[in-house]
């Protein structure tokens, strides 16, 4: 693994060095391709496989950070919306905060460890908390208009309305290339439909 993980990370820099400012769905649909070729087609086909392969990336991209930070080459900010390269300031090492992300990437366990039972119970969390507050009045679309963006019909269940959100966030999800503005109406509409249930 120690041998796949330097390759990546080295391509990861020759990408930085190309072109300074990527999302991470960007650099993953490069790594994908000829020249690099390093991760496989389906690389975001199910939960685990999305897990794993954005865990090897920020892993990485942690490992490129900390070693341009010590050589004093270059900073880089690492997000899954925004990694970008920075030019190198004296007096940076110093003044780093510590950083629990860095802590949890760097640590290969936690990719290791980690199962598709684990992805599934954050994934849920996660939905969970999305959807637990109740939207205001103003917040309401009608009905139908809700219904024909969730690309549903009625009768409906909670855990249909659920499973369809979950589907449409997973599909239009800004790493994914998709939309923020899409996003906010998926989620408009789910709650309209949720407080219907």
């Amino acid at each position: 693994m120690d041998e796949d993980i330097a390759i990546l990370t080295a391509a990861l820099a020759d990408l930085l060095q190309q072109q300074s400012q990527w999302t991470e769905h960007q650099l993953i649909e490069t790594l994908q391709k000829p020249p690099y070729e390093l991760l496989e087609a389906g690389a975001l086909r199910d939960p685990l496989s999305l897990f794993q392969t954005h865990f090897l990336i920020f892993h990485c991209l942690y490992r490129l950070r900390a070693d341009w930070r010590e050589r004093q080459q270059a900073d880089l900010t690492i997000n899954t919306l925004k990694i970008e390269t920075l030019p190198w300031q004296a007096g940076e090492a110093g003044l780093q905060p510590h950083d629990p992300l860095a802590d949890y990437y760097l640590d290969l366990t936690q990719l290791t460890g980690t199962t598709c039972a684990d992805v599934e119970a954050l994934l849920d969390d996660f939905w969970r908390k999305m959807g637990a507050h109740k939207p205001s009045a103003g917040a309401q679309m009608p009905y139908e208009q809700a219904c024909e963006v969730m690309e549903v019909a009625p009768p409906l269940t909670a855990p249909q309305v659920k499973r369809q959100y979950r589907r449409l966030i997973h599909r239009h999800h800004p790493d994914k290339g998709g939309s923020l503005v899409k996003m906010q109406t998926i989620k408009k509409a789910y709650q309209t439909l949720m407080t219907q249930l």
